[in-house]
């Protein structure tokens, strides 16, 4: 029964002991007493002496050093609460809104689509749901393996492993105004206009645009929340280097109970140093990946749109160049070198910025302004000699970049060739080109290497050493000058002293080098500038209306002296007026009339002619009443093998002609990716949607499904959500007599396989998947380019008679004769070097004419048919011999 008492007054001396051992911290590090103030008030005064020990300059230094230590950290750990108790709102704030809005738009799918992976807005921008805890191959090829095929689509729900990414709209207004920008600096029209000319800075002006669109932009702020811990992180500095004094002046008087106060202030003021230091290093890891993101967006929406510049981009004036000749490499690494160097570059000469200034308002205060200014003359000589043997590091780094993306590209010619080069046993003759671009790509890296030699001794011989040493001179002017005039020398003052000025000596040597340091990073900032500038204005070329296809602006003839002086000519001729012929879109029919053939080139319209006035027109005579346009309602039809398509009997045109003669180019001004450049020149083409050009070369996309490949250029998201069904699939496949595929897996999953179909199909099913992307689409109008040189003969007359029989209107390419039979009309290009054609419809003289030269060649070839029989009897009895 005693212990029990005995324990309770232990415990109750136990809090007395406590509660004195604080009233006493309180009253020895800030003078605070805490006599008769309870729980809830201790906050409140706590703040309120700390406040009064600032403003009042007769308190003790040492209470003044710990109250700024206190009141620092109580501000961060408050900021750092009341933006974690923000975040959480806004949390939860948008996770009721995203709730609200999908309980109002439920059932509206016309107002925002939805597709199995995104949500596309009214506004153009979309929505997306990128899985973090799975890739998104993984994810496709667990469900393909695990759960049966439906028709009906499986929309991936915003679960908590998914990450919301709003994509925003493409503003072609910026681009067509950033397009005078680019225009304006690339050509140096400045010059004139400003004192100061630099071409680094101009660039980065106009980058600057895209990397910080406006004032209130999250990169905006983020450079300011930088700005301001970079400031924090040197006003940290400037206290550590205090406190440091204080420690080793206490470790020398021999004073335990301050040098433990302060010591506890070291501990104290660690956690918001690191937590700025931290924050600094996130911030600028986060700005840079936010400029990638901008930058590499801005890049996509003039690269992959609807004006084809990934294709025109080779007939631009600056293809030979290394940025466009490694475009793909200038995409991706340039773009990632640019940005982290940017923010790089920005954060090693914004802090060595804040701490001259800061350093330099201390120590003008303990040295005079003799010593600051004899400081800042010694950064201005480092900085002219540095200046003066820096190598040219922007051109040594964009000479590296161009030999790296070349060694990259010719390994991806390697990959996407390699059954050709593994048929032709070509790994020597390639293997010495990879070990040429190897060394061009070591010799370029060493001799940048060398050229940084120099510079880096002389660079840590003034910035190490010198600086160091000119610091300790710096930092003891104060003490002998004290020494001199009072001729008493105080061992603990002039500690403390020594010690502060050493110490922000050293940082704002520190800072100094990081800013000599810059002028490096400068130099090769500006080589990855300049090569960012120059494919921006490559892009802006050549995505305008008005691109010229490579075609210089000054006139093929010579220029004499005399013309020179006559007002009326000039050597520029109008950009208007080297493409000057004449498309007409939406049109009933494909209609090619007075076009002349030419190769894309700086010569423009005296280019090389492939086809001279070249005229014709499917179907011959136009409907006007027909429609041109595939409505909605066709494209969701259920596929039927009884029903054709369209109405009307369908017309069809053969092209012929021999190899190099231009066949392959005509389909290419058809497609508009070439241009018609002579003025009485007319293109006639249907809507987009009716017309569908099968090139020589079938195409299959990297990583898709095989729904996929038969649905391209449609994305698996529309093909749902315009409610197609598998089973149409199904049903084409079997049309084009490709429905044995899906017998390689467990039925329909098969299209749900993930596969390189390049490799898996042969020719022959290649060529037969581009019919069965014509069967799912139902053009009205189909150029086919050689699309069935890789099929058999019987397969061949399936698949035109097939087209015929859904009167398709269709235009073949090739240089076989045997077609002519699947055709209506007949184009053949009679002589390659005049580019001269003829134009006969079927059943004429002409085409009779021709068909028999292919009859009589025929009849010639069945005239051996009973030599090759012999010739096939005698092989058979060699082999029964052996």
């Amino acid at each position: 029964m005693t212990q029990k008492p005995r324990v309770m007054a232990e415990s109750v001396l136990a809090k007395d002991s406590l509660k004195r051992l604080i009233i006493n911290l309180h009253a020895t590090c800030i003078g605070l007493k805490l006599k008769g103030v309870t729980l809830p008030q201790y906050l409140r005064v706590l703040l309120r002496h700390l406040m009064q020990l600032q403003k009042s300059p007769g308190s003790l230094l040492e209470h003044r050093t710990r109250a700024r230590v206190l009141l620092l950290s109580l501000g961060l750990s408050g900021a750092f609460v009341a933006s974690s108790a923000t975040y959480a709102a806004l949390l939860i704030v948008r996770k009721i809104y995203s709730l609200y809005r999908h309980s109002r738009l439920h059932g509206r799918r016309s107002i925002l689509p939805r597709t199995r992976s995104q949500t596309q807005l009214t506004t153009g921008g979309r929505i997306m749901y990128i899985p973090e805890s799975k890739s998104i191959l993984e994810m496709m090829t667990n469900n393909s393996a695990n759960e049966k095929p439906t028709d009906q689509p499986e929309f991936v729900k915003p679960v908590a492993e998914s990450k919301k990414i709003y994509i925003r709209p493409r503003d072609d207004d910026v681009i067509e105004h950033d397009k005078y920008l680019f225009k304006n600096v690339e050509l140096g029209r400045a010059k004139n206009s400003q004192i100061f000319y630099s071409k680094f800075l101009n660039q980065m002006h106009v980058l600057s645009r895209i990397l910080i669109p406006s004032v209130i932009d999250k990169n905006s702020m983020l450079l300011i929340v930088q700005i301001f811990f970079l400031v924090m992180r040197t006003w940290l500095s400037l206290f550590v280097a205090k406190l440091d004094g204080q420690i080793v002046r206490d470790i020398i008087a021999g004073k335990g109970k301050r040098f433990i106060l302060d010591l506890a202030c070291w501990f104290l003021i660690a956690l918001p140093a690191s937590y700025t230091n931290s924050a600094i290093k996130l911030l600028q890891r986060k700005l840079s990946l936010n400029f990638r993101v901008y930058l590499t967006r801005y890049i996509h929406d003039m690269y992959l749109d609807k004006n084809l510049a990934f294709y025109k981009v080779i007939f631009d004036s600056k293809s030979a160049s290394s940025v466009i000749k490694n475009i793909d490499n200038s995409i991706t690494s340039d773009v990632t070198r640019f940005c982290d160097a940017t923010c790089s570059v920005f954060a090693n000469i914004a802090k060595p910025v804040i701490d001259l200034i800061f350093f330099s308002f201390y120590l003008r205060h303990n040295l005079g302004s003799f010593g600051v200014v004899g400081i800042f003359v010694n950064y201005f000589i480092t900085g002219y000699l540095l200046r003066r043997f820096t190598p040219p590091l922007g051109k040594l780094a964009s000479s590296k970049s161009s030999a790296d993306g070349d060694y990259y590209n010719y390994h991806l010619n390697l990959i996407n060739n390699n059954e050709e080069i593994a048929f032709y046993q070509g790994t020597q003759v390639e293997k010495s080109k990879v070990l040429e671009l190897y060394e061009i790509l070591m010799d370029r890296t060493l001799m940048m290497d060398k050229r940084k030699f120099n510079y880096n001794v002389i660079e840590d011989y003034i910035l190490k050493y010198t600086w160091s040493g000119l610091g300790y001179v710096f930092a003891s002017i104060p003490i002998v000058l004290t020494t001199l005039s009072t001729a008493i020398s105080s061992e603990d003052s002039n500690m403390k002293e020594f010690i502060v000025n050493k110490r922000l000596m050293l940082s704002l040597a520190d800072a100094g080098s990081r800013l000599m340091h810059s002028i490096k990073d400068i130099s090769q900032l500006t080589g990855y500038t300049n090569r960012i500038f120059t494919l921006l204005c490559t892009l802006h070329r050549v995505h305008s209306r008005n691109f010229n296809y490579g075609a210089i602006e000054t006139l093929p003839k010579l220029i004499t002296a005399v013309d020179l002086k006559r007002s009326d000519s000039s050597p520029q001729q109008n950009k208007q007026d080297i493409i000057q012929g004449t498309v007409q879109r939406n049109f009933n029919g494909v209609r090619i009339e007075n076009v002349d053939v030419i190769i894309p080139s700086v010569r423009a319209n005296e280019g090389s002619k492939l086809i001279k006035k070249l005229t014709f027109q499917i179907p011959p005579h136009i409907e006007q009443s027909s429609s041109n346009v595939n409505s909605v309602q066709d494209l969701r039809r259920v596929f039927d093998a009884n029903l054709p398509f369209f109405d009307g009997p369908g017309s069809s045109l053969l092209i012929l002609g021999p190899n190099s003669c231009g066949k392959s180019s005509v389909q290419r001004i058809i497609a508009e990716i070439w241009p018609v450049y002579n003025k009485n020149g007319l293109l006639s083409v249907p809507s987009e949607g009716a017309l569908f050009c099968v090139p020589q070369k079938p195409y299959f996309t990297r990583g898709g499904t095989l729904r996929d490949q038969i649905i391209y250029p449609l994305s698996s998201d529309e093909f749902f959500d315009r409610g197609f069904k598998d089973r149409d699939l199904v049903q084409i496949l079997k049309e084009v007599h490709l429905d044995y595929l899906l017998k390689r897996d467990k039925g329909w999953s098969y299209l749900d396989v993930v596969a390189d179909w390049k490799d898996l199909l042969s020719g022959g099913e290649k060529q037969r998947m581009n019919f069965a992307r014509i069967m799912f689409h139902k053009p009205r109008f189909v150029v086919l380019d050689e699309a069935t040189n890789a099929i058999s003969v019987d397969m061949e007359d399936y698949l035109f008679n097939l087209l015929k029989r859904y009167r398709f209107n269709f235009i073949s390419i090739s240089q076989r004769p045997s077609l002519i039979k699947y055709h209506d009309l007949l184009l053949e290009i009679t002589d390659t070097t005049s580019g001269s054609w003829q134009l006969q419809a079927l059943g004429t003289d002409e085409a009779i004419t021709s068909i028999d030269h292919e009859i009589d060649e025929l009849t010639q070839k069945m005239a051996n048919v009973h030599k090759w029989e012999l010739e096939r009897e005698e092989l058979r009895s060699k082999l029964a011999v052996i």
